[in-house]
């Protein structure tokens, strides 16, 4: 399954929104030269010049060696983009994967009612003029 150049534009640029270009730029350099990558030009700390490559030149897309150069980026991109938004990439969005969302939020809501739930027998109990119950830790 191929991810749309639009796709991970859409994606990295929401990251960048979050943390800044120039941060973004760095992870993924240093990613891509950690799984080996060497057919581009990005040295790990060369802020400037990474988001310069990354964003300014290689993330437009406009032409054909553009979208080459992103999708060499794509392993260390998809290491390094947060959970929140490397889900908006389209192989990610599968039956199975939302099904643990579901999960996932069906769990946050039985916490949620839960620590509800001891919040209220807690209070009832340590309340003024309530009759002193036996408290275990």
């Amino acid at each position: 399954m191929e991810i749309k150049h639009e796709h991970v534009e859409m994606a990295l640029l929401a990251w960048a929104a979050e943390v800044g270009q120039a941060f973004a730029a760095n992870a993924i350099a240093e990613e891509y030269v950690r799984i080996g990558g060497n057919q581009l030009r990005l040295v790990p700390g060369k802020t400037w010049s990474n988001q310069q490559n990354i964003f300014h030149r290689w993330l437009k897309g406009e032409t054909e060696l553009q979208r080459v150069k992103i999708r060499l980026l794509l392993p260390a991109i998809l290491r390094v983009l947060p959970r929140e938004i490397r889900h908006r990439l389209s192989i990610y969005d599968t039956i199975e994967r939302r099904a643990l969302l579901a999960a996932q939020h069906a769990i946050g809501t039985a916490i949620d009612a839960h620590d509800d739930a001891i919040e209220a027998v807690y209070s009832k109990a340590y309340q003024p003029g309530a009759v002193e119950v036996t408290k275990y830790h």
